[in-house]
């Protein structure tokens, strides 16, 4: 039995080279680490292969039966119930019990006078990433059950996942959390609906060390962001053609990198050129919101938006149109003392008006924004409301994704009233409208962050809401100041682009000659912040700049490329011939794609 180490490095054209290093230990072959360094030598990244693969299925249904619970419990100790109440506590003035249906076994809280119920201590490590699920049920009615975490070190409290919990089926939570520092803790479920016995099962808190969540997500990445080209060269008489130079250029990446920018990119040469040069899609600060473009009722300008909106079709980049009804405080005066029947008529005819007047030349609007944290129309005028605006701006715009667009369903897990099942629910009952059935609606998240974002969390929401079906898009990204601020921005990023059930993400902000205060990519100088320098970082490393390579004895060289558009240039160094083929390398599902090239 021997033992040795090796290293080669594979080189990337102008994208730097990977350096591979395996260990030979007792007869068998370990890869060790990559090391991937890009051409400006500055991005060091280290992948340690052998950590539990993470668990990235969950459910929006209400089943019959629980799933068995996910890493078997991980540090949850009798997460089945299978040995009864054992490791499981009283909490609060409760009684509890385990009790078993359909061959399933799981605990029940009764008698319950308070929203607590049953708990389970254990101890947290302090920079470990906490996955955590479970499933729960009522007795009667329904009602939102929270899964929270007592750091008793601390005394603080953390919702870690929530759902809408029913009688008759189970619903799962999905969500997580990090730990600052070591301590002992306590998981607590709790329901406000103390009239119901409150059934809990299958419960999972799975740890991970910082090293295994990011290879967990650097193999996903792989998987979902990239796929394999297959270039096949020959000549007119079908012969293939050896030696043959190629050049692959990206044009444009598939996953959407847009930013904000309020009407400050019509003011400064430098920064439409800073913009222009790094994103394919742009939306408005305020300049397209109603209370904008028709401050005082019957008096409309769109000068600002319209020039914006021609600046961004000048240069080939899309737009988002945000947004045309909002009924949150910023609403005009007018608007919100309408009478119902009123503020009917009045926004849909200034729906009419925003729609018409760019409908064909946006990629998505978010048609009633905030819909959960600010239901005026629902007050107003039904539950339906929104369910009829998206069904009459689809109609208006239909080559536009419509997307419902909420902030704290990603960042805040103890925002009740935007939960991933509460935003589930609202989705769904916009569907169920007559004449919705087959919309596209598009899960916009905000993604305004705190100075400490719960990165399993966010992956656990991109979890549950991608059981949806519908495009993902992170429409609002920030972190508020803080020391770590892009480092938070980054990972945030790597999450969604990680994620398969996430499109696309929008930066906020680009810009702004006042003070920015919030996250500025650009300082009062127009220059990167640091913020700035991590979206930089992060679309070069996205993108594939001059690689190269020569066809083999087949005639045909293969890549693996992120999804995209490209420029392929095949080279017949024999004879001099010379082709560039446009070539759309997308996700679907196969694993190479052929592209044929005769010089």
């Amino acid at each position: 039995m021997g033992r040795g180490r090796n290293c080669y490095m594979a080189t990337l054209g102008n994208n730097g080279f990977i350096l591979f290093c395996s260990l030979f230990l007792a007869g068998t072959f370990h890869i060790l680490y990559e090391v991937v360094i890009n051409n400006n030598f500055n991005s060091l990244g280290y992948l340690v292969h052998g950590a539990t693969p993470y668990d990235y299925s969950a459910t929006i249904e209400c089943l019959k039966q629980p799933l068995d619970p996910q890493y078997e419990g991980g540090l949850i100790a009798n997460p089945g119930f299978d040995k009864g109440i054992e490791a499981w506590n009283i909490d609060g003035r409760v009684k509890i019990e385990t009790r078993e249906s359909g061959g399933n076994k799981f605990i029940v809280a009764y008698n319950r006078t308070t929203p607590y119920s049953v708990s389970q201590s254990f101890y947290l490590k302090e920079g470990q990433f906490y996955a955590f699920s479970a499933w729960v049920q009522l007795s009667e009615g329904s009602d939102i059950v929270v899964a929270m975490i007592y750091n008793e070190v601390q005394k603080t409290v953390t919702t870690v996942g929530s759902v809408i919990a029913k009688s008759g089926c189970w619903s799962m939570i999905k969500g997580g959390l990090t730990v600052d520092q070591n301590a002992p803790a306590v998981l607590h479920f709790q329901c406000n609906n103390t009239k119901s016995e409150l059934r809990v099962d299958s419960v999972s808190l799975k740890e991970f060390t910082k090293s295994e969540w990011q290879e967990n997500r650097l193999k996903n990445t792989e998987k979902v962001r990239k796929r394999t080209l297959r270039v096949n060269v020959a000549n007119k008489n079908g012969k293939k053609i050896q030696g043959a130079k190629i050049k692959i250029e990206q044009r444009k990446l598939q996953f959407v990198i847009g930013c904000a920018t309020p009407a400050s990119i019509l003011m400064s040469k430098s920064y439409q050129k800073w913009f222009v040069s790094r994103f394919t899609t742009a939306v408005f600060d305020n300049e397209m919101k109603w209370y904008y473009v028709e401050g005082l009722q019957g008096r409309e300008n769109y000068s600002t938006p319209d020039a914006m909106l021609k600046f961004f079709e000048d240069h080939g980049i899309d737009v988002r149109g945000h947004n045309i009804l909002w009924g949150a405080g910023t609403i005009q005066r007018w608007v919100k003392d309408l009478p119902p029947r009123q503020l009917l008529s009045e926004s849909v005819r200034h729906m009419g008006s925003v729609m018409s007047r760019y409908a064909g030349k946006l990629v998505a609007w978010d048609v009633v924004n905030e819909n959960l944290h600010h239901p005026l129309f629902e007050d107003k005028l039904g539950k339906n409301a929104s369910a009829i605006f998206y069904k009459i701006a689809s109609s208006l715009d239909s080559r536009a994704t419509m997307f419902m667009n909420e902030f704290n369903t990603l960042e805040h897990p103890g925002d009740l009233v935007s939960i991933p099942s509460k935003y589930v629910e609202k989705l769904q009952e916009i569907k169920a409208f007559p004449g919705n059935e087959e919309l596209v609606i598009g899960v916009g998240l905000q993604g305004h962050f705190d100075s400490r974002p719960n990165i399993p969390y966010v992956r656990a929401v991109f979890d549950v809401l991608g059981e949806t079906k519908m495009p993902i898009w992170l429409t609002e990204l920030n972190v508020e100041s803080c020391p770590k601020q892009a480092y938070f921005l980054e990972e945030i990023m790597r999450e969604a682009f990680a994620h398969p059930a996430v499109k696309g993400m929008m930066i906020w902000i680009g810009w702004t000659p006042d003070e920015c205060n919030e996250m500025c990519l650009l300082n009062s100088k127009l220059q990167n912040s640091p913020s700035g320098e991590v979206v930089d970082k992060l679309l070069a490393e996205w993108k594939t700049t001059k690689l190269k390579g020569i066809s083999g004895n087949s005639g045909s060289f293969e890549v693996k490329l992120f999804h995209g558009d490209y420029d392929v240039t095949v080279y017949n160094p024999y004879t001099g011939a010379n082709v560039t083929k446009e070539v759309q390398v997308y996700d679907d599902k196969s694993e190479t794609m052929d592209v044929s090239i005769t010089l």
